[in-house]
């Protein structure tokens, strides 16, 4: 299997905390069903390219995949399933980039570029060359602009000269307090002209730590007019609107334990890990914009009683449920898909559904020389 950085590098992550517009949407009825279609999506890669990727995008007609080993982006042609074009940075120079945690893009003259750590955004064009440096002044009492394309998504969203981008909270996660919590956002505005910031208006639920300490990992969706969002350790999705108020709709996975369960403050290692990694929790929020649905990635409780089984999961993802919301945020459905098989953190969207990648290592049929997926649809 070949992982090169990227299994260490996702556990590493987790520690940190790290032309439709004018037709009808799509109505679904409360039958429909998410099923996977047995339509394989096969394209090769190089042995610099490890089988799963530590991020993926869908633009045009075309997969994006960062590079983390080769720092790079990589096109590949959802047609011709070939690499077509490859923009590799260097690590230094007028067009370096240290380090290419996540990307959005917004056009192939327009390539925004995020690091791990620091304030700034980088702009490129379609041939790695440097634009811009856009440096911006980090919110007091929270992290820079926080864009992993594989973990929790949360795609940045430009509005006018606004991106909205989500961030984290600067404190240990065991030390976090409701009190911190709640004076807290999940998301800020960054003005690409002049590097200011400002708040988004984008709350933690202010009952969210209430009983006690529940890992806060969230994930959003931007849209035009609101944000939707759900988070590690609640079975609610949220939407912040633009006038202020803030709406919460149900949706509890009837595969995922009645009463999330709260953090191990006095636990040992092994304890917290297995919170974070083994317990009832969700992950990330897509939206179809095909479809006019979301999704939602949730995952059951595993009987985990050794560290080794533990350790197992950072190449071996276990079994997990897809939920699908309608746009008014009422589940429509959800499916259970059985562990062994597929690798949820690397997905993808097109006009024909989701795209869930096979190359679990337990799969019989993974690949180590392509991208293996398979085509999710929801059927009414």
């Amino acid at each position: 299997m070949r992982y090169f950085r990227n299994s260490c590098l996702f556990s590493l992550t987790l520690f940190l905390f790290i032309a439709f517009a004018c037709t009808e949407p799509k109505k679904h009825r409360e039958s429909s069903k998410l099923e996977a279609s047995g339509e394989i999506l096969r394209i090769p890669i190089d042995s610099l390219t490890a089988n799963i990727s530590t991020g993926l995008a869908h633009y045009e007609d075309f997969l994006v995949n960062v590079n983390w080993n080769t720092n790079s982006l990589q096109f590949y042609d959802l047609n011709s399933k070939t690499l077509t074009q490859e923009i590799t940075y260097p690590s230094d120079g007028p067009d370096g980039v240290a380090f290419i945690l996540g990307f959005s893009i917004q056009s192939m003259d327009s390539i925004f570029l995020f690091p791990p750590m620091e304030g700034m955004i980088t702009l490129s064009d379609g041939n790695g060359k440097i634009k811009n440096r856009i440096e911006y002044q980090i919110p007091e009492g929270h992290t820079n602009a926080f864009v992993h394309n594989a973990y929790f998504g949360s795609a940045p969203r430009l509005k006018g000269n606004q991106l909205w981008v989500k961030t984290h909270i600067p404190v240990q996660f065991p030390k976090m307090t409701e009190d911190i919590l709640n004076k807290s956002e999940i998301a800020y505005t960054i003005n690409l002209e002049d590097g200011s910031t400002s708040e988004s208006g984008i709350p933690y639920p202010n009952d969210y730590l209430a009983n006690g300490l529940r890992f806060y990992e969230p994930s959003l969706v931007f849209q035009p007019d609101f944000t939707a969002y759900s988070l590690f350790g609640d079975h609610r999705i949220f939407k912040q609107n633009i006038d202020g108020s803030l709406e919460t709709f149900e949706g509890k996975s009837e595969y995922l334990d009645e009463s999330l369960p709260y953090f191990p403050v006095d636990g040992e290692r092994f304890e917290t890990q297995k919170y974070l990694t083994a317990s009832s929790h969700y992950e990330t929020l897509l939206y179809d914009e095909f479809q006019k649905v979301y999704y939602r990635f949730a995952f059951p409780t595993l009987p985990i009683e050794k560290e080794e089984e533990l350790l197992a999961l950072r190449e071996n993802p276990r079994p997990f449920v897809i939920q699908v919301f309608d746009q008014e945020l009422k589940m429509i459905t959800e499916s259970y898909f059985e562990g062994g098989i597929y690798f949820p953190n690397n997905s993808f969207i097109t006009e024909k559904g989701l795209y869930l990648s096979t190359n679990n290592p337990e799969n019989p049929e993974v690949e180590e020389d392509a991208f293996r997926f398979e085509l999710i649809v929801l059927v009414d």
